[in-house]
C-alpha cells in the first residue's frame, strides 16, 4: 500500500518556482486527499545592509516594511485560496516571520506536514525578502518528511 499525504506544505514567495511546486502540490492533494499549506515567511533580516546601526527610525521603518508586505503577502495567499475554493482541496495560508529555513521547520512538525513540495529558487532582489533562494536545500536536508524540490 502507498503512502498516504494528510499535510503537503508549499513554501511560496510567489517565484516562478515556487508556483510550479504549487500546481505539482495541488495535483498530489487532489490525488491524496490532502490539506495544502501555503507558508510565506518574511525574512526583514535581509532588507536592512548588514553594519547599519539600529536607530529607532530604522526600526520603525524596518517594522512599516514589514507590515506592509505581510498585508500583500496575506492579500496574496487569500486569492490564491480563493482560486482553490471549489477544487475540493482544502488550502490554507500562512506568513511567518523570521529566520525562513527555521520557521519552515518548526512549521513542519507542527502542523505534522508529511511532504514539502518546495521551489529550487525564489526571488531575488528586491524581492529577496520574500525568498526561497538555498532555503529548499536546507530544508531537504534537514526536515523529517520527503522533500520534493521543483526545478
Amino acid at each position: 500500500m502507498g503512502k498516504s499525504y494528510n499535510n503537503i506544505l508549499v513554501p511560496y514567495d510567489g517565484s516562478t518556482y515556487s508556483q510550479k511546486a504549487l500546481k505539482m502540490a495541488f495535483n498530489m492533494a487532489r490525488a491524496f486527499d490532502s490539506a495544502l499549506h501555503l507558508v510565506n515567511v518574511i525574512d526583514v533580516s535581509t532588507v536592512s545592509p548588514p553594519g547599519q546601526i539600529r536607530s529607532k527610525d530604522t526600526r520603525k521603518t524596518l517594522d512599516q516594511i514589514k507590515s506592509t508586505v505581510k498585508t500583500s503577502v496575506e492579500s496574496y495567499l487569500q486569492k490564491i485560496q480563493k482560486e482553490y475554493v471549489d477544487s475540493g482541496v482544502i488550502v490554507k495560508g500562512f506568513v511567518l516571520e523570521g529566520d525562513i529555513t527555521g520557521k519552515l521547520l518548526k512549521f513542519i512538525e507542527d502542523y505534522n506536514i508529511d511532504l514539502v513540495i518546495i521551489g529550487s529558487k525564489g526571488l531575488s532582489g528586491v524581492s529577496k525578502i520574500m525568498t526561497l533562494g538555498s532555503v529548499s536545500r536546507k530544508v531537504s536536508e534537514l526536515a523529517k518528511c520527503p522533500v520534493v524540490i521543483v526545478r
